[in-house]
């Protein structure tokens, strides 16, 4: 495995430059880092380079400060990514991730650069349903989660899952994120969706079956945000369904790139 680490990205592919076809830029959720999607990478067929996105407040620049607006932050992600339009390449984003690639897509849009073959969107509700996103986290709308006590706020995201029992049972590891988390969450509750547009990009849009947060109807509602072709495929599982069955979903997301991949292939020999 070839890896090369940068300040916002941390590749690693299996082949030689001159191999890879395509590239995968996977942003986190809400609290997380690369080691979200630790190892998915040897899955992943083999001109497939991964691309880690490393987001300020966490990791190695958990000295920094965590964005706590979408806007802002794919300002700056738009820039960093664009040097790397090079190849063809998918956004997969993952809760809070998800919402960052459908603002990076928007922003990329506007400037012209070279857009992503699909966006990837997984257990996050579209964006004419973000007014809600605290009902499906608190008891009242009003209520912000990131405004809660550490206690509340720490047994909240527990009650999601996705956070391994050993880090969950290191309370100083859950004090040291919290920041972080909770500047992830603003970002969440007062994303303001009033200029969403569709945009020319097909999505595949990801959930789990019992997840409370991003329901079929809200996973849905992206359908009016794409210009392209749109697919919803839900697995077994929770908000972080991936968790419980690695290897449906790997195996799924993994021949979804392949078809991408053999897309390119045959375009370049037909040209």
């Amino acid at each position: 495995m070839k890896q090369e680490v940068k300040p916002w990205f941390f590749f690693k592919r299996k082949a030689d430059n001159s191999e890879i076809t395509l590239r995968l830029f996977m942003l986190p959720p809400a609290g997380g880092d690369v080691s979200t999607y630790l190892r998915w990478e040897e899955e992943l067929p083999n001109e497939v380079e991964l691309a880690l996105v490393r987001l300020p407040g966490r990791g190695a620049r958990i000295a920094e400060p965590a964005f706590d607006r979408a806007e802002t932050l794919t300002e700056v992600l738009a820039d960093e990514i664009a040097a790397y339009t090079d190849l063809p390449y998918v956004l997969f984003g993952h809760s809070m991730g998800g919402l960052l690639a459908y603002e990076l897509v928007q922003k990329l849009h506007r400037r012209g650069v070279r857009l992503p073959e699909t966006v990837i969107i997984s257990s996050m509700k579209a964006p004419c349903y973000m007014d809600t996103f605290t009902e499906s986290l608190t008891s009242d709308a009003s209520d912000k989660l990131y405004l809660k006590s550490d206690d509340e706020f720490i047994d909240t995201i527990i009650g999601l899952g996705g956070i391994p029992d050993a880090l969950i049972r290191n309370r100083e590891f859950l004090q040291l994120i919290l920041p972080t988390f909770r500047q992830d969450m603003k970002l969440c509750e007062t994303y303001n969706p009033d200029e969403a547009l569709a945009v020319p990009v097909s999505f595949e849009i990801y959930g789990g079956n019992r997840d409370s947060i991003a329901t079929r109807e809200e996973l849905e509602g992206w359908r009016r945000f794409t210009g392209g072709n749109f697919a919803l495929t839900l697995f077994q599982g929770g908000h972080f369904y991936f968790a419980d069955h690695p290897q449906v979903v790997l195996f799924h997301l993994r021949n979804k790139l392949a078809d991408i991949c053999r897309t390119q292939l045959t375009g370049r020999t037909h040209s």
